[in-house]
């Protein structure tokens, strides 16, 4: 198996454009075979779209953060007490995502970008994060979003 994405629509998810899934699987594929992901190296990740409650219930759940957020990322550890949207096969799993469709809509008109752009962003961020990067330091900003940025250019560009 190599690459292996799940897109899960939460009920309480708003309309979607027909290439949402498609869109986010692309995306995870993309920075996944960016960091050397392949046949040899292979992966899931499950990414669950859902709604501004949800994400924040999750937020306050598992990151003592009362607030609405746009992504959130659960790497995959054997009991870490983290959701598992999926029923993922423990030994390839690098964890899942969650993403809030109204707040990257939200984002998306703020930043004058595409729907589709700023899904594709959160997708990515969400599995660097997986992946282990971080943003608390410039220089580990400079690095994700590096990343995040050559993978949305190919995809978009």
């Amino acid at each position: 198996m190599a690459i292996q994405v799940e897109v899960e629509i939460d009920h309480g998810a708003p309309d979607l454009p027909p290439c949402t899934a498609e869109v986010v699987e692309q995306s995870v594929r993309a920075i996944l075979r960016h960091e050397g992901f392949t046949d040899d190296r292979p992966a899931s990740v499950t990414i669950l779209l859902t709604d501004d409650e949800r994400l924040r219930q999750l937020n306050r759940d598992y990151a003592d953060e009362d607030h609405v957020t746009d992504v959130l990322s659960f790497e995959a550890k054997p009991d870490d007490g983290f959701p598992a949207f999926a029923e993922d096969d423990p030994d390839e799993s690098i964890g899942d995502i969650a993403i809030s469709i109204p707040q990257t809509q939200r984002q998306a008109s703020e930043k004058s970008v595409a729907f589709e752009r700023e899904l594709a962003m959160l997708a990515i961020h969400g599995t660097l994060h997986l992946l282990g990067y971080d943003h608390a330091t410039p220089g580990e900003e400079r690095e994700m979003f590096g990343k995040t940025d050559d993978a949305l250019n190919e995809m978009f560009d």
